[in-house]
């Protein structure tokens, strides 16, 4: 009974580890449904911990797909800038795909707006 014990608890640590070890995006520039009278040159994401990040997408309103010119990383790192062309007033979707140091591949996608100056957004 204590053999079973000493393994049922050695389980639950081991799998608490691993849940811990999970690093996630910890914000974005421009952040998630933000509004913006400028349209921004790059954009940032940041996670708790550092990841590599493997794939950066990026969409406009009409799905076409924006070409970014994003390569993955090979080193892990906490913040990634991607360059962005000209963009227009619109709507955009960027989606995102990163590797913890545990091999757990971790997506996410968050979205903003360009719209003009006098539309009178202040995020």
């Amino acid at each position: 009974m204590m053999f079973l014990k000493t393994i049922m608890a050695t389980a639950v640590l081991l799998i608490s580890v691993s849940v811990l070890a999970h690093t996630d995006i910890k914000s974005t520039f421009p952040a998630n449904e933000q509004a913006l009278t400028e349209a921004p040159t790059q954009l940032t994401l940041t996670f708790s911990g550092p990841v590599r990040l493997m794939k950066v997408l990026m969409n406009n309103s009409e799905a076409e797909a924006l070409d970014i010119e994003f390569k993955p990383t090979a080193e892990a790192s906490k913040s990634f800038n991607v360059s962005l062309p000209d963009l227009e007033m619109g709507q955009y979707l960027v989606s995102w795909v990163s590797m913890g140091k545990d091999g757990h591949k971790m997506k996410g996608d968050f979205s903003f707006t360009v719209v003009s100056e006098g539309a009178g957004h202040d995020n």
